[in-house]
């Protein structure tokens, strides 16, 4: 049977959810049943009255050319490991459909965790979409005498992690959202976020030690992974900006070594989700840009 999530059945899904995202810390798996989960999003298959297999229909806007539409974001989709090769997820995924559509979502679109899962989802109507782009490398060596030197751009606020009070990234979302909110628009297909998704991405990035540099101009979402800084998301308005950002980058880390995901002058490597038309009377597009997501 499948019902909608019910308060009841929230800590019995946080349990499954360990199970079958072992990789995910406790901290994400609190921040996203704090922050993401919502009872009237979540479809339970049950069996003897226990939660077995769930998912959820997180709604975003999906912009395509010049139309905004709503989308459901399929997330959490899990099945606890002693009753899966039942067919519950396909149950879960047929109903979820019908339950998009009469809310008026015209797309449905998840990023499937494993290779595999590719293949899973193309069955129920998914397409590969969401490209992504080579990781690009930047090297660049500083001059000692550059380094004595240095004083960081007036127009590029670094804001540190972690942020201690809830207010800060409340603050920082309000101060930033509509730049960020910006640099989406431009984008010819892309998936949106509202202020609110924008500040559940900001607490789950900066409890993830990321430091954001951010300005009228542009804004990069950084992280270090072993001896080199990770660009996670990086907008800029011109080339000028963009060496000004990494300058400014390689400073505060003091390190050369910078990594920019989805760089838009590097080329395709892959497609990071999938998506599926709900809509008869509109064609599936794949060529979407999707910013920092939960995955």
């Amino acid at each position: 049977m499948i019902r909608l999530g019910e308060a009841k059945y929230k800590n019995t899904l946080k349990a499954m959810w360990r199970l079958c995202f072992p990789q995910d810390t406790e901290t994400f798996i609190s921040f996203y049943f704090t922050k993401m989960y919502k009872n009237a999003e979540t479809l339970v298959y049950i069996e003897n009255d226990q939660p077995v297999a769930s998912l959820q229909m997180i709604p975003f806007q999906l912009k395509t050319g010049r139309y905004v539409s709503l989308a459901g974001y399929i997330s959490g989709a899990m099945t606890h490991p002693d009753f899966r090769k039942k067919g519950y997820m396909a149950q879960l995924l047929k109903t979820s459909f019908n339950v998009m559509k009469e809310k008026g979502y015209d797309h449905t679109f998840l990023i499937p965790q494993e290779e595999w899962l590719f293949d899973f989802y193309e069955k129920y109507g998914y397409m590969k979409a969401f490209p992504y782009a080579i990781p690009t490398l930047i090297t660049e060596k500083r001059e000692e005498t550059e380094t004595a030197s240095f004083q960081q751009n007036p127009g590029i606020e670094i804001v540190q992690a972690p942020i201690s009070v809830e207010k800060d990234v409340e603050k920082t979302a309000e101060r930033y959202w509509h730049i960020y909110s910006a640099f989406l628009m431009e984008k010819p297909n892309v998936v949106l976020k509202n202020r609110f998704q924008f500040a559940d991405m900001l607490s789950d990035f900066f409890e993830g030690k990321g430091i954001l540099f951010a300005g009228e101009k542009g804004m990069a979402f950084t992280v270090t992974k072993g001896d080199q800084i990770i660009l996670k998301e990086f907008f800029y308005r011109d080339k000028e900006v963009k060496q000004l950002f990494l300058t400014s980058i390689r400073h505060h880390y003091a390190n050369d070594k910078i990594v920019i995901f989805n760089d838009p002058d590097a080329p395709i490597a892959g497609y990071k989700g999938m998506i599926q038309c709900l809509n008869d009377a509109q064609d599936t597009i794949t060529d979407i840009y999707m910013s920092m997501m939960l995955d």
